[in-house]
């Protein structure tokens, strides 16, 4: 249970964090990033996604889970905030894979278009984490229970990848583009 307490502290930090982006550029914004990631990815091996439930969670509280969702709208709306914010070290990112491309142009897409999207992981990782944290914050074994296998359980299937190619966009931006 330790491991996912401090699993809830360290996703209501990063929420915030982003959140904190849809006011502009934060100081130190990508070193924060590494840092971030760096402890996200430790903590979420931690966290055990077979929490034991006491009984079964009825149909009312399902329901209650799945209405604290993100919407699509706001996801959007913190989606465009984060590429606006990256803006600037992303479209630096893209020109420089596309130079190692060479003359001809034909190496491999993936760079570029996993720079181009650093927007969309991050947006991705909050959207996880943030239902994992609105679960929690219900206070309810059940709730936290269900935060406990929707943050692992995403891990594996969904924001995992999206964090591995967020840390090597922050990588990049860190020490190619000396952005922080």
């Amino acid at each position: 249970m330790s491991a996912l307490i401090a699993f809830a502290e360290l996703a209501g930090r990063y929420c915030a964090f982003v959140e904190s982006l849809r006011d502009g550029r934060v100081s130190n914004l990508y070193s924060s990033l590494e840092r971030f990631h760096a402890e996200i990815y430790a903590a979420i091996l931690l966290v055990d996604k077979e929490v034991p439930l006491d009984k079964k969670v009825s149909r009312r509280t399902q329901r209650t889970f799945d209405n604290i969702r993100m919407s699509h709208d706001e996801w959007r709306d913190l989606a465009c905030a984060i590429a606006k914010t990256t803006g600037k070290e992303t479209a630096e990112l893209i020109a420089w894979h596309e130079s190692l491309r060479g003359e001809d142009k034909s190496g491999d897409d993936y760079e570029v278009i996993r720079a181009s999207m650093l927007w969309d992981d991050l947006a991705d990782i909050y959207r996880d984490l943030r239902h994992g944290l609105q679960l929690w914050k219900l206070d309810t074994p059940a709730a936290q229970a269900q935060a406990a296998w929707e943050w692992r359980f995403q891990y594996e299937i969904h924001w995992g990848e999206h964090l591995f190619r967020a840390m090597e966009s922050v990588h990049e931006a860190r020490y190619e583009l000396f952005a922080d």
